[in-house]
């Protein structure tokens, strides 16, 4: 089976990846309220905690996706999110995405490290051949971050979904596919030791 049936808990240097639950809503809220940090995702900041508990509702509850709370494992603390998403078993094939911090764990090694943690997960134990990222087109930021660590661009999908304020999002797709993944690899351990 390409993903087991029990949730999968990846642990890294200072950070686990645990399965998202409603015990995460506390933090998660306290994290995910401001707006500049929400400008390129689907959907705006949380206001409350019900809109947090139904936005972890969503992800739990969407076909073919896995969703993780980020947890900084020193203080125990939920400081973001992120998903396996686009499972598609018959091809070997799935999509990293939803992935968020707060603003205190931005440009730190975390997000370095939960990719190393979930790519490591997808090539080396699920037999991942391919790995893909969307990002808005207007997100040059994440673009960076996606060629930084070794991910190849592959285009752009014009108008490609509605997003905050009804806003036609171009996305931007890259992959990293399984013959790729021994450098990306080396890039991120390198990544992480700066």
């Amino acid at each position: 089976m390409f993903f087991q049936v029990n949730p999968v808990i990846l642990e890294g240097e200072g950070l686990r990846l645990e399965p998202l639950s409603q015990e995460h809503a506390q933090g998660l809220f306290n994290r995910g309220q401001y707006a500049a940090d929400w400008d390129y995702m689907a959907r705006a900041c949380f206001i409350d905690m019900a809109d947090t508990r139904q936005w972890i509702d969503e992800a739990l509850n969407t076909p073919n996706q896995l969703a993780f709370a980020i947890v900084e494992t020193g203080k125990g603390k939920a400081v973001g999110s992120t998903r396996y998403m686009n499972i598609r078993e018959e091809h070997k094939s799935l999509e990293i995405g939803w992935t968020w911090l707060g603003q205190e764990w931005q440009r730190t090694s975390i997000n370095t490290e939960a990719k190393l943690l979930l790519l490591s997960h997808a090539f080396e134990r699920v037999g991942c051949l391919r790995v893909e990222f969307k990002t808005d087109e207007r997100n040059l930021r994440s673009q960076r971050a996606l060629e930084r660590i070794g991910a190849t661009r592959e285009g752009v999908l014009r108008k490609h979904m509605i997003v905050q304020k009804d806003f036609p999002r171009n996305s931007v797709y890259f992959s990293v596919i399984d013959n790729e993944w021994p450098e990306v690899k080396n890039r991120l351990l390198q990544l992480r030791e700066r």
